[in-house]
């Protein structure tokens, strides 16, 4: 009798499941995410974990191969029974030794700095010329030849509307193409941290030594050199070895469009210098507490999920050009219909969708639904297209991107030795976690999608409107005409 009125009352709560509206559905998971995060959310301690147990991760290194085995068995403690490596080869950039003296009044002085990634072993001496922003147009008029300029990052205050900021790399190209003997470039955020990053397009070691200083020691060369010549000494000693590192991907199978796949990643690896904490355990945390959360509230996709860990992000974006392969190796890749990317993930209010705007809709209309179980969520949506990190790739493959809007401005200290777990707080990854597992849960479950994938010439015409044309075409990956 018993068993039989149990039986009545699961066929009940399936008719009422069955009766409940589309987006009552949504509410409900949304509430239930809200509530996972809030009292159970492991994000901050999967972070604390990283920075204090592997460190700097630097992508073939002991420390990240024990950081991929780690979230593997992270995955697998979570209830994931397909969990597996894809391994690639690339070429390391070891660190070694590196100083900067500046003379200024007679008296060469030390300079704290860093060596930007894949400089080569050098020794220099030569007068620095400031060239400003460092774009091709800066050096108009200049004759840099044998010396060692002066690179701002970003973008100088003053600096007239329009024009466009390029990569570090693109930056070291110019002063190459121009003569120059070695480089100094100036950290773009305020304080008195020397930046790292890398300034090869190849992978391969580039001609000149390239070193950083911080902020205020930059604007203070600056200022110095608009009355008097300055002298650099540039010593630089770094190697180059051919590694092997891991994507550590996880995977969720669609319940009824199961060849079709969303793909969620972060990257593992950090530079050799800081545990790395902004860049990239933030996002790592992140992905992996969203996965343990999809376990933990059995929440079914009709789609595919992929939770990905690429490796050697920072050197390249080797780790997910390997996992495209690997999808079209498969037959795969034509399936994946988004790409959601945690790269310095903290503090969410929204989402920027890349300029695909027929996916504002969607996001807007579930936006409104989540504010329903998380009300400090903005529902903001932004399109500004970059390349920096592994959504790159997707894109160039005409699949849609989109990342988290976040706010991690007071705590810009990525690529720096102040890169540490200290200033990130449980509640910044918190709301990542639960608003980026709302619209995963979205997309993975959504009866249609909105954005397809670019065909060659519409990923062409695409990059052309975002005015990433000539940045693709100075480092040699513009392969559309």
């Amino acid at each position: 009798m018993i068993a039989k009125r149990f039986f009545y009352l699961f066929l009940l709560s399936l008719a009422l499941i069955s009766c409940e509206s589309p987006r009552s559905h949504y509410v409900r998971v949304f509430k239930s995410i809200d509530l996972e995060v809030n009292h159970n959310s492991q994000a901050h301690n999967i972070l604390n974990g990283i920075c204090s147990h592997f460190g700097p991760r630097l992508a073939g290194c002991e420390k990240a191969i024990q950081a991929e085995e780690y979230s593997s068995l992270l995955f697998r403690s979570y209830g994931y029974d397909q969990v597996f490596f894809q391994p690639f080869s690339f070429t390391q950039w070891i660190r070694g030794s590196a100083s900067l003296e500046i003379d200024s009044a007679g008296v060469f002085r030390p300079v704290p700095s860093l060596a930007l990634a894949y400089t080569p072993s050098a020794r220099i001496n030569g007068r620095i010329v400031d060239v400003g922003n460092g774009l091709i147009e800066d050096y108009s008029g200049l004759n840099v030849s044998g010396k060692i300029v002066l690179v701002y990052l970003g973008l100088l205050p003053g600096t007239p509307a329009g024009v466009k900021n390029m990569s570090r790399a693109c930056k070291l190209s110019f002063a190459i193409a121009q003569g120059a003997a070695g480089c100094i470039a100036i950290n773009q955020e305020p304080g008195d941290l020397p930046v790292t990053g890398s300034v090869s397009f190849d992978g391969q070691i580039i001609k000149i030594p390239a070193l950083s200083i911080s902020y205020n020691r930059g604007m203070q060369l600056k200022e110095q050199l608009k009355t008097r010549s300055c002298l650099a000494r540039i010593t630089t000693n770094n190697t180059s070895r051919p590694v092997t590192a891991r994507n550590v991907v996880a995977r969720l199978e669609g319940n009824r469009l199961p060849d079709e796949t969303i793909v969620i990643g972060a990257h593992l690896d950090s530079w050799d210098i800081s545990p790395g904490a902004l860049d990239n355990a933030s996002g790592v945390a992140s992905v992996l507490d969203i996965a343990r959360l999809f376990k933990s509230l059995n929440l079914q996709p009709a789609r595919t999920i992929d939770f990905v860990l690429f490796m050697a992000e920072e050197q390249g974006h080797y780790g997910s050009e390997s996992y495209i392969e690997e999808a079209r190796h498969q037959n795969r890749l034509d399936g994946i219909r988004y790409m959601f990317n945690h790269d310095m993930t903290v503090s969410t209010y929204g989402f920027n969708l890349m300029c695909r705007y027929e996916s504002d809709e969607l996001f807007q209309e579930m936006g409104l639904l989540m504010q329903k179980a998380d009300t400090s969520y903005a529902n903001s949506l932004a399109h500004f297209t970059y390349l920096g990190s592994d959504h790159a790739v997707f894109i160039f493959e005409g699949i849609p991107t989109f990342t988290p809007l976040n706010r991690y401005e007071p705590t810009h200290t990525y690529h720096t030795t102040g890169d540490g777990p200290d200033h990130i707080t449980s509640g910044m990854l918190e709301s990542n976690v639960k608003l980026s597992a709302m619209m995963l849960y979205v997309l993975a479950n959504a009866e249609t999608l909105p954005a397809n994938r670019f065909t060659p010439e519409q990923v062409r015409q695409y990059l052309i409107e975002n005015n990433l044309q000539e940045e693709l075409v100075i480092s040699g990956a513009w392969i559309w005409d």
